[in-house]
């Protein structure tokens, strides 16, 4: 189920971009080449019949008049009738954005040992209006 599943969708991708005109064209141009070789006894001369487009066969005409023919109208894009579109390019000046490396975070750290502190504590301040 999964391989015809596949099949079906690489066929879907391939009808859908046009591919099929291209293998049936290669088609033809092999065919072709096997019956002008076969005719003319030559691989020389078959292979010129072949590519000079004045002996073409049934299918690669088929296959010109189907890829002429548009495949599908697309109504999403609208065109003006007897206008030309013109596409115009224009040089904009884009500012560039630059990524800067992040600074290093600055850490402050102090450390006192024990032989740095004084013995005894400060006395505190006196206390101002009360009696004692």
């Amino acid at each position: 189920m999964k391989a015809a599943s596949r099949i079906l969708l690489v066929a879907a991708l391939m009808i859908s971009i046009g591919l099929h005109w291209a293998v049936m064209q290669s088609a033809a141009w092999v065919g072709m080449a096997v019956t002008y070789s076969v005719k003319t006894g030559s691989v020389l001369q078959g292979l010129s019949d072949t590519f000079d487009g004045e002996h073409a066969c049934a299918l690669c005409h088929a296959v010109q008049e189907g890829s002429k023919k548009p495949e599908s109208k697309d109504d999403s894009v609208p065109t003006k009738i007897g206008k030309e579109l013109k596409l115009y390019l224009t040089v904009t000046h884009i500012p560039a954005f630059v990524f800067h490396k992040p600074l290093a975070p600055e850490w402050i750290t102090t450390s006192q040992t024990a032989s740095g502190l004084p013995l005894t504590p400060e006395p505190p301040p006196p206390r101002s209006g009360v009696l004692a």
